[in-house]
């Protein structure tokens, strides 16, 4: 049994993670504010973005794998912060990354798919990142940081939905919500994505770092479509209206932040990696429908939700 240390535990990965982690793993899930509650986990409330903290953490619980969910993913604040942005996205990256070298801990470093422009989409991993806003940037310095302080580590680019632990909608609660209260619901038409269920992507992380698999990787879900055509497909597999879904456009927004418009990812590493293919959407929403009840159970037993609610993921 290896020991599994999560950091941005109370985030929408980290949550799922450590959750899916403690049925085979010891899991050391590492919050902000407040620590994780659930069955099976040493939680720990720590400031990873101090000096020597990832240190003095990764010394106390020796990890045999570290992976860094924790990182600064309001987009908009990010633009009006970039210091903040700065801090928690490169610093703390590179601490724990540093720590995880020292301490010889297996890491996987979680980045973002919009380290790219959007111009293109279905980007490889040997294409080159363009990022378009703060958020980007800093995500990408990230990256850049780990691989200079741990050469070893596993740096995933993604992008996930599914269940939360704390009421920080993910993007599917939030159309959800909408669409059970009967609401028109907005869908970008002109922004497209290739989202892997959460649930899956644990899956596969864990799957990866045990057969010790190193370097850049991208971890998209098979299904490139629009934000609009996600909330469409959102609406039919929970047996709500899909005409309530409207196609708008990210230009009329009002976001401080450039978004990019096309950031599909390819999966084609990954899935020879895995000798199998990767997820698509239909296989992610049966699921998503499936666990539902469980993980309103986990949020309604969570204590201190109004505080976990401003974590950063």
């Amino acid at each position: 049994m290896s020991r599994v240390m999560i950091t941005g535990a109370s985030g929408l990965l980290g949550a799922n993670l450590a959750h899916l982690a403690a049925t085979e793993h010891q899991v050391v899930a590492v919050s902000g504010r407040r620590p994780l509650q659930l069955a099976g986990l040493i939680s720990v409330s720590a400031d990873l973005s101090r000096a020597g903290q990832a240190q003095r953490l990764l010394r106390e619980h020796r990890p045999d794998w570290v992976v860094h969910c924790a990182a600064a993913t309001d987009l908009d604040r990010c633009e009006r912060e970039p210091e903040w942005a700065q801090a928690l996205n490169v610093g703390m990256a590179r601490q724990v990354a540093e720590a995880c070298q020292e301490l010889g801990a297996r890491m996987a470093h979680i980045s973002t798919d919009s380290v790219f422009d959007g111009v293109a989409g279905e980007y490889a991993e040997q294409d080159e990142p363009r990022p378009l806003n703060v958020y980007a940037r800093t995500k990408l310095e990230g990256e850049q940081a780990v691989q200079a302080a741990c050469p070893g580590a596993l740096v995933v680019r993604t992008n996930f939905f599914g269940w939360t632990i704390s009421p920080r909608q993910s993007l599917a609660e939030w159309f959800l919500g909408r669409l059970e209260r009967g609401e028109s619901t907005p869908g970008f038409a002109d922004v497209y994505f290739s989202p892997l269920l959460v649930d899956h992507l644990a899956r596969i992380l864990l799957e990866l770092l045990g057969r010790g698999v190193q370097g850049l990787l991208h971890l998209p879900g098979a299904t490139c479509l629009s934000k609009y055509e996600f909330g469409v497909r959102l609406a039919k597999a929970f047996q709500h209206n899909p005409a309530l879904v409207y196609a708008a456009s990210v230009q009329d927004a009002g976001l401080s932040a450039v978004r990019p418009l096309r950031t599909c990812l390819t999966g084609d590493r990954a899935a020879a990696l895995l000798g199998r293919p990767l997820p698509d959407m239909e296989a992610g929403l049966d699921e998503l429908r499936r666990t539902r009840g469980e993980w309103e159970g986990l949020r309604a037993a969570q204590p201190g939700l109004e505080e976990l609610a401003h974590e950063s993921d």
